[in-house]
């Protein structure tokens, strides 16, 4: 598998990882404590000097439906990352976070385990600063830099951050409510992308859960993918890139530590592509993907 495949790779799982979990995730608000009709005020305020450890896990099952690699049968990839964000605190302009990459491993179908790690591994310790608003709208992220980390994937790391960032609602909002919000697609970032349009999450609470000190909204999401052609260059070759499907699930978001604490996620994203190497004819790639993210506590 060459460079460019790995990186179409870590590319299209960071699409799924953006779009359906982001920054915040779900998983169920529990059994415990009890549930409130009103309505509440969400706010991105996690307290200065907080340290939040998380890890995401996501299995993606790959088929391809049509074209040349047709016979291959189902492949399998999966991914393990752990993630720390730490709270600067409030500075000029909004709440400033380092994000640090502490381990990522992945799986994946045609590229040797050695290889990859020896990959992933220069990503391991890559800090990246953003700063949101207090509706959790990116203000400003500067993801650094990191030896033998190519400009390219740092900037695809920095969009797929940038799309974790679901926008919280401006008003009070309560069960029954809901609000959409849009996240650029870090496939985007590929060589000679255009029209890559955004990934589009409706998010609706669900119920909101007061358990001892701590008050939580229980959100049901589903994100959709745009369905205008998408370009691209592959091997120095125009070719067309389509995405169909969806992904739903929940999501848990802590009012009184003012973060996301656990969340899953599961769909199919169907990605066809034709022109270019693939000729006219095409192939269709269907990825069934399954994706939980929980903050350590």
């Amino acid at each position: 598998m060459t460079r460019l495949t790995a990186l179409t790779t870590l590319t299209l799982t960071l699409t799924l990882l953006a779009a359906a979990c982001g920054d915040r995730a779900g998983g169920g608000a529990g059994s415990t404590g009890n549930t409130i009709a009103g309505k509440v005020t969400l706010r991105y305020h996690p307290q200065a000097g907080a340290v939040h450890q998380y890890a995401l896990d996501q299995v993606n099952k790959m088929t391809m439906e049509s074209g040349p690699l047709m016979g291959m049968g189902q492949q399998k990839l999966t991914l393990q990352m752990h993630f720390t964000q730490r709270v600067t605190g409030p500075v000029p302009g909004g709440i400033e976070v380092k994000v640090t990459f502490d381990s990522t491993n992945m799986e994946a179908p045609g590229m040797p385990p050695d290889v990859m790690a020896r990959e992933l591994q220069q990503l391991r310790g890559l800090v990246g600063t953003v700063l949101f608003d207090d509706r959790a709208q990116v203000v400003r992220m500067d993801m650094g830099a990191a030896p033998g980390v190519a400009p390219e994937l740092a900037s695809q790391l920095a969009t797929g951050v940038k799309a974790m960032a679901f926008t919280l609602p401006e008003a009070p909002v309560g069960p029954g409510d809901s609000w959409t919000v849009a996240s650029e697609l870090p496939v985007g970032q590929l060589p000679g992308a255009s029209g890559a349009g955004a990934a589009r999450t409706k998010l609706t609470v669900k119920e909101i859960r007061v358990a001892g000190s701590d008050t939580t909204v229980l959100l049901g999401v589903e994100t959709t993918f745009p369905g205008d052609p998408i370009g691209l260059t592959i091997a120095g070759q125009r070719a067309t890139l389509l995405l169909a499907g969806s992904l739903t699930g929940e999501q848990v978001f802590s009012l009184t530590r003012g973060v996301v604490v656990s969340g899953t996620m599961k769909g199919t994203m169907k990605m066809t592509i034709s022109g270019g190497p693939v000729g006219a004819k095409g192939m269709t790639l269907s990825s069934a993907t399954e994706t939980s993210v929980r903050l350590a506590p």
